[in-house]
């Protein structure tokens, strides 16, 4: 989601006209999003005006100065909660300029909005309901001038609050109030998706209308990130609405498209390699024709030994000949065949996203058809596992073959996709800190199934003494071995209730003798773990 600027007015008289002109040069910076670079040297002048408005301690240069670092670390996007605080702190001071309060409100927003990324559902919940109190106190003229609205109950729907962002869109905006802006979102667009989402979603309506309004917008889409988008959305959409021959079709399609956006860059890059590779071959070519003259002409002082190197030269040269062109047909049968595994391969790991999401969708089916506890708890076990598998596999197809796997990363989306599934109004917070570790080629499955079990288990079974329950994941890069440490703040069970162990124990047994790695509890709590995965371990 970008952060847009807004049109600002004059702030200190003898600082502002400086301040603003460094925040335009690195507006116009940030908006090409050529890559980190971009962001980087908009930094570059963001620092130099943070430094002015420090020097004034103005207010207005002080909110700016605020939300232009937090758009930067929205960008980042590897420090949320950092993210959070700029945007709190340009609020705050935005709140304190009566004549601000549309740039108050929109900070108040991205608070909600960075909450989403931490990833913190509960505050992002609790930051929207408060927005929301504060502009169900402003006139209807006023309310209608703030078009984030639509932006706050799409936020909802991404933390899946969807009670909450149907309440936003009922009582803080029309649907004769919202307009594409191409300067910043498109609110429209925006206003389709969230009521698809409520209909197929949480209305349970699978033949809502919005879905042929967001259909339109696919169709009508400015670029193709904005198709690429609206696609994903719609196959899920449509798969959630049962519909699956359409969700199979828009899957296909933003296939398809994500394709052609990761290979465009890359072709160009491999020709332009092909033309310094010919241009190298050219000179190579040149300098062997020069030294040939000059062997030839040297020697043409003696016809015999002209003749027999003649002789000589024309057989090498048929043979060089045979050969090259032998060699070239074995380069084209080679490239051949690997176009055909590499059509290969992405066929099968298509069938397999396929199938894996085909699998989520019918244990998500089941549970809600069942009342059964013991049935729905198992049933929220086997999704967590198959969705593990699911977010394993998307990070792997979403890398380079150069790059080996954010391990950050995915367990930051593996948690939080555990967290966001159990923890109901639970306030779940997660330390992960991880060094620059590359497991084994079966590592990665077994890892994220492990922790999908211990995960669950203290969602379950911790009991905290306040009421935050903190998970803490350590994973360490030792000489010889992968040490893996796990920890919540759980108090240890006593012998009366502690859980008895059950699959998730077999499956953690299973795949840790899998990895031939050490499994220890430690002596503290039977529920903090340990796992020692040997260096180059390949079952």
């Amino acid at each position: 989601m970008a952060c847009q600027p807004a049109t600002r007015p004059a702030g200190s008289p003898t600082l502002a006209p400086r301040f603003f002109a460094l925040l335009r040069a690195g507006d116009s910076v940030y908006a090409q999003k050529q890559g980190y670079q971009s962001f980087a040297q908009a930094q570059r002048y963001y620092d130099s005006a943070q430094t002015l408005a420090r020097r004034s301690q103005d207010t207005l240069l002080l909110a700016e100065a605020a939300f232009a670092q937090g758009r930067i670390y929205d960008a980042w996007n590897r420090q949320p909660h950092k993210t959070v605080a700029y945007f709190e702190q340009a609020a705050a001071l935005f709140a304190r300029l009566p004549a601000q309060w549309r740039r108050y409100y929109y900070a108040r927003f991205l608070v909600a909005h960075a909450y989403d990324k931490v990833p913190d559902s509960l505050h992002a919940v609790q930051t929207l309901r408060h927005l929301r109190t504060e502009l169900l106190r402003e006139p209807a003229a006023r309310l209608r001038q703030v078009p984030s609205t639509v932006e706050m109950a799409l936020t909802a729907t991404e933390v899946r609050n969807y009670p909450l962002a149907d309440s936003l869109l009922r009582q803080l905006t029309r649907r004769d109030w919202v307009r594409n802006d191409p300067e910043t979102y498109d609110y429209l667009d925006h206003y389709y998706l969230v009521q698809a989402r409520l209909d197929v979603l949480h209305r349970r309506r699978p033949a809502s209308p919005y879905l042929d309004s967001l259909r339109r917008v696919y169709r009508a889409g400015r670029n193709p990130f904005d198709r690429e988008y609206y696609g994903q959305n719609l196959a899920t959409l449509y798969a959630q609405a049962g519909r699956y021959p359409e969700a199979y079709a828009y899957m296909a399609r933003t296939k398809r498209l994500s394709d052609s956006l990761t290979a465009g860059p890359g072709a160009a890059e491999m020709r332009q390699a092909l033309l310094r590779a010919e241009d190298r071959a050219g000179r190579e070519r040149h300098a062997a024709d020069l030294i040939r003259s000059r062997t030839l002409l040297g020697l043409s002082l003696a016809l015999v030994i002209i003749s027999l190197l003649s002789f000589y030269l024309s057989r090498q040269r048929r043979l060089a000949s045979e050969r090259a062109v032998a060699l070239a047909q074995a380069n084209q049968a080679l490239d051949e065949k690997v176009a055909q595994v590499e059509l290969l391969n992405k066929e099968i790991q298509h069938r397999v996203k396929n199938n894996l999401h085909m699998v989520f969708s019918l244990l998500q089916m089941q549970e809600r058809r069942t009342d059964n506890e013991e049935v729905l708890e198992q049933l929220q076990a086997a999704r967590l596992r198959v969705e593990s598998i699911a977010a394993l596999h998307n990070q792997l197809l979403a890398g380079r073959p150069d790059r080996p796997l954010d391990l950050s990363a995915f367990l930051k989306e593996l948690i939080s996709a555990v967290v966001n599934c159990l923890a109901n109004e639970q306030h779940v917070v997660t330390h992960l800190l991880t060094d620059d570790v590359r497991l084994p080629a079966n590592g990665y499955v077994a890892l994220s199934l492990i922790l999908n079990e211990w995960v669950t288990n203290s969602i379950k079974y911790a009991r905290p003494v306040g009421e935050r329950l903190e998970l803490t994941v350590r994973v360490r890069n030792q000489p010889d071995q992968v040490r893996i440490e796990y920890a919540d703040n759980g108090q240890p069970p006593t012998p009366t209730n502690a859980p008895e162990p059950g699959l998730g124990s077999q499956i953690i047994g299973l795949l840790s003798r899998q990895l031939g790695a050490t499994l220890r509890t430690l002596p503290t709590h039977p529920y903090h773990y340990e796992l020692l995965i040997p260096h180059g371990t390949e079952n």
